[in-house]
């Protein structure tokens, strides 16, 4: 993921440990690695989550249990599968692929933030500004100098993208059932319980990251309505056991 002023959320190397791993599947093709302390390599395949220990020419699945590497971040193992850390996935995402058609359209972004994919907070307040900043970039755009660029960055869009991170323009709240039935907001209800009763839940919190890592990935798509990598991961977690639904 991104990581620049405007994210909708950065989920920690902290809160992503307490995910357990997700099936088999992944949003890269590259295979992960980083160093222990005693030199050798631990190995993280994308397609299986399998964490390897290379060492002197051998290779040994590496035992369950946290381990620390040599910069000091921690990496999970639990059933010899290595629980994504957020440079795992930073790693995988970076493989060549299509820009996102949205990356620096921050009024637009703020728009599907504020009033929703689909205009579920449309008559809320800081929607209503939002739309206002959309039209001020959309009219200095039409006045920038040619070949600029379909989507020049103007006053207005430095304004959008302050406004991402400003606490007047919060992110619209839950859709009403059936409206944005994302494959990460079916998982919160699953585990949080739509009406929050879970929220105490060990799974409720990871499950909430993921729904806000699909979102800021939603925000920077073409198309919104189209399942995004993270959303993947949230269709292949309502098969395993730690997202149990809420009682």
């Amino acid at each position: 993921m991104r990581a620049n002023a405007h994210s909708v959320c950065r989920v920690t190397a902290g809160c992503l440990a307490a995910v357990l791993v997700l099936a088999a599947g992944s949003a890269g093709s590259g295979t992960w690695t980083g160093t222990l302390p005693d030199g050798s390599v631990l190995q993280v395949d994308p397609e299986t989550r399998r964490a390897t220990r290379l060492y002197g020419g051998g290779a040994a699945p590496l035992w369950d249990g946290a381990h620390r590497l040599e910069d000091g971040s921690v990496v999970i193992v639990r059933d010899g599968q290595a629980v994504p850390s957020e440079s795992m996935i930073d790693a995988w995402r970076a493989e060549p692929g299509a820009e996102p058609a949205m990356r620096e359209r921050y009024c637009e972004q703020l728009v599907r933030k504020v009033c929703g994919f689909n205009e579920e907070c449309g008559q809320a307040q800081p929607c209503v500004l939002a739309r206002q900043l959309l039209r001020i970039e959309r009219e200095e755009q039409r006045r920038a100098p040619l070949g600029s660029g379909p989507y020049p960055q103007t006053p207005g869009t430095g304004e959008c993208l302050e406004a991402l991170g400003n606490p007047a323009f919060p992110a619209c709240g839950s859709a009403p059932a059936g409206r944005d039935a994302s494959e990460c907001r079916a998982l919160v209800d699953r585990v949080c319980g739509a009406d929050g009763r879970c929220q105490s839940s060990p799974a409720c919190d990871p499950a909430r990251q993921l729904l806000q890592m699909e979102t800021e990935e939603r925000m920077e798509s073409a198309d919104p309505a189209a399942r995004s990598a993270t959303g993947a991961e949230c269709e292949r977690a309502m098969q395993n056991a730690f997202f149990a639904p809420c009682q």
